[in-house]
């Protein structure tokens, strides 16, 4: 029996020579991705794009993946109706080491918290329709859990549409007017944003808001929650960010809380995307700069491959980038460490969309 073609590789780079990864993969399986090149975790809460924690025969998929101290929460999303929000999914704690993943909410969509210990959860709407068509003022319960799944503060009701947590609490981007809004976190009143009218939600830390809006060109946006400045960094020419999901594509900060990760689009003339890229901003100098290891020219294939990116700093502030090819079923991790080429590994088989380093601690 012939044995079956090499899969392709998806990013250009130099092969990686001894090194290893400590990484959690999330898809329709939890894995981790280590000395073995692929060891599944929390089969009891996720395999093969089933869950037993949901309805029975509901399909289910990690969504979002994020460190915590000693480990990583993700998001099991019930995706039996193809639909972004709406149906409840499970919250789970999983261990970097080797005790057990536990179940600590339920939830449509989470947010981590500064330095980990709080997970703000959003129940969205159940409805027959799965959430869909919500008037743009529909406010949903909002709270926070800490990694034992006891609630650690009040139940908010706020606009659906949560995507981050500050240290003065969550933000929120409402899903029909795409407008941000962060809330105290003690009492749900809004706070004051200094944002431009067209912001888009990419990242937020315990201070700062990470934006971007399109007018003339292309800026990202470094809003200081404390001071209330705001400053602004031009994108490239051609480069444009990726079209507007929920939850939205995930942005990677380095350990020092400084560097953001996050994917850009290329676009040509008449509007189409041509290639995907990530790049890494500086927050307090505004410096921009491309990862090496660009995905490969799709002329590589024998047939179009559509190649998504996504990126996650580990402890030792080593920068992972994951290739998948959801076309084709696999994927390829890459290591970046601030400077030199992408150290590339073998391509694997599946299709994981998130990927995150377990947190210290």
């Amino acid at each position: 029996m012939p044995s079956a073609s090499p899969l392709l590789p998806l990013l250009d780079g130099v092969p990686a020579q001894g090194a290893h990864s400590d990484l959690f993969l999330g898809g329709a399986e939890l894995w981790r991705a280590g000395r073995q090149p692929r060891a599944v975790v929390a089969a009891g809460f996720l395999f093969n794009g089933l869950s037993p924690l949901l309805p029975q025969g509901h399909g289910a998929r990690v969504d979002q993946l994020a460190p915590v101290p000693g480990g990583v929460v993700a998001h099991i999303s019930d995706i039996s109706a193809g639909s972004t929000y709406g149906a409840l999914g499970r919250v789970v704690f999983i261990p970097a080491a080797t005790a057990a993943a536990r179940v600590i909410a339920r939830a449509t969509v989470i947010a981590v918290g500064p330095g980990g210990r709080q997970v703000w959860v959003q129940t969205a709407i159940r409805s027959v329709r799965n959430g869909k068509g919500v008037p743009a003022g529909f406010m949903s319960p909002t709270w926070a859990v800490d990694l034992a799944g006891r609630r650690v503060s009040p139940v908010l009701h706020l606009p659906l549409g949560l995507v981050a947590a500050t240290g003065s609490g969550p933000l929120t981007q409402n899903l029909r007017t795409g407008q941000l809004q962060l809330w105290d976190g003690a009492t749900g009143r809004p706070i004051p944003l200094n944002l431009p009218a067209d912001a888009s939600f990419v990242a937020a830390g315990r201070d700062r808001v990470i934006s971007w809006s399109c007018g003339g060109t292309c800026q990202l946006h470094v809003t200081d929650l404390t001071t209330g400045t705001d400053a602004a960094v031009e994108l490239p020419r051609t480069w444009v960010p990726p079209s507007e999901t929920y939850p939205p594509p995930p942005a990677s900060f380095d350990p020092s809380g400084r560097q953001l990760a996050f994917s850009l689009d290329r676009v040509d003339a008449a509007g189409t995307t041509t290639a995907e890229e990530l790049f890494v901003a500086d927050t307090a100098t505004g410096a921009l700069r491309v990862i090496p290891g660009r995905p490969l020219p799709l002329a590589s294939s024998p047939t179009p491959q559509r190649i998504q990116l996504a990126g996650s700093w580990d402890r030792q502030g080593l920068l992972w980038v994951l290739a998948i090819s959801p076309d084709n079923g696999y994927y390829q991790l890459g290591s970046w460490t601030g400077a030199g080429p992408l150290r590339t590994f073998t391509p694997a088989e599946g299709s994981p969309t998130a990927l995150s380093a377990p947190g210290s601690g």
